[in-house]
């Protein structure tokens, strides 16, 4: 069911979207932003950096929009139902 659920969503994300992917990790993600502040050196140009801690933010999600917008990027029906019951 997972698989199913990925490939769905999977072609819906930006490929520098890493996080819960088959083959990429934190470090890559880590390595880019690296290179992204070296480039900001390098060019002179200001960069502002936000992170977010969204380990408490998950007890907050509105599941019926949840589920919404697993069926909008192509989640079938039987698959959100399944998870609906959870």
């Amino acid at each position: 069911m997972l698989n199913r659920m990925k490939d769905c969503v999977d072609v819906q994300l930006r490929n520098q979207q890493a996080g819960f992917r088959k083959n990429r990790s934190r470090i890559d993600q880590i390595a880019t932003l690296r290179i992204i502040m070296e480039q900001s050196i390098e060019w002179n140009s200001s960069l502002y950096i936000n992170f977010i801690e969204y380990e408490k933010a998950f007890d907050s999600v509105d599941r019926k929009t949840l589920w919404k917008l697993l069926r909008y990027y192509g989640v079938p029906q039987k698959i959100v139902k399944i998870h609906m019951m959870d």
